[in-house]
């Protein structure tokens, strides 16, 4: 099972992108996902130049490392001028050489974690996100960029959830980014068993445990937690899957604005060793 290990720049979105890159090579990745800001400011933002652009692809190759993924621009795709800022970040991340970017749908809750939006609001909500990724995902179409679409409660809560969002659009370049840690922070389920209602779906997983009850804001160093990454991609393995196994999150305890560069680095570390020993006993399989 050869899939590809690499790491988001999120987990040290506090400090410069170059930092980042620096942290994640060193920590013994090949692949990196970039993530929308680093150190207060955009990497790419609305008005970025292929300059620019091109700068961003220096600063990662020349750390030796690959881009895999990409975050699609924050805000939402149904705000205004969103739908060509995610028509942008699909063609930069074609420049950049990634295989996918990473999207999710409307936030589902009024208020975290009890009370969701009116189903007549919620009905008019998700019609909205449909209506304004019909243009995105024609746009990714004529371009080859697959646009994956991760756990994040509402239209993408869950498997079943993700397969009748992905068979709505019905796009081939629409598929799943599974995230077993958000499917049982937010929702309480066991990822290993929800991950098959979508199996063929997914394409790439990104990587953070949890410990404990739905919504319990704990995420440790992965393999540390009750998130078995191992059996969610024993469950993928009959797939064909070789798609980025990326990693999200690891602060655990700590506060994340607060961790100095070499714990974040060690931390990425110690998941990268992680992953890499999941691979191997699941090529020994």
């Amino acid at each position: 099972m050869d899939f590809k290990i690499g790491c988001q720049t999120l987990p040290y979105s506090e400090l410069p992108l170059q930092r980042a890159l620096e942290g994640i090579a060193r920590a013994g990745y090949e692949y990196v996902c970039l993530y929308t800001k680093h150190a207060g400011g955009e990497v790419l933002g609305p008005d970025s130049s292929e300059a620019e652009l091109q700068e961003v692809k220096r600063q990662i190759e020349g750390v030796g490392l690959q881009t895999v993924m990409m975050f699609m621009p924050s805000g939402g795709v149904t705000v205004e001028g969103a739908v060509d800022l995610w028509k942008k970040r699909l063609d930069e991340a074609k420049v950049l050489g990634a295989e996918c970017v990473l999207a999710w749908g409307p936030w589902e809750y009024e208020v975290w974690p009890g009370k969701k939006f009116g189903l007549a609001q919620w009905k008019e909500m998700g019609d909205q996100w449909f209506e304004a990724m019909k243009p995105v995902v024609k746009h990714a179409e004529e371009i080859g960029m697959l646009i994956t679409l991760k756990p994040h409660t509402g239209l993408t809560a869950y498997g079943n959830v993700l397969l009748a969002t992905v068979e709505r659009v019905g796009s081939p370049m629409v598929q799943v980014c599974y995230d077993g840690g958000n499917v049982h922070f937010y929702e309480g389920l066991y990822p290993a068993l929800d991950i098959k209602d979508c199996a063929e779906l997914v394409k790439a997983i990104c990587v953070k445990d949890h410990i404990g009850p739905r919504a319990n804001p704990l995420f440790p160093v992965p393999g540390a937690g009750d998130v078995d990454h191992k059996a969610m991609l024993e469950v993928l393995k009959p797939h064909g899957f070789e798609g980025p196994v990326v990693v999200e999150r690891f602060e655990g305890m700590f506060k994340k604005a607060e961790m100095i560069p070499e714990l974040i680095d060690a931390l990425a570390a110690q998941t990268c060793q992680y992953l890499t020993r999941v691979k191997e006993e699941l090529a020994e399989e």
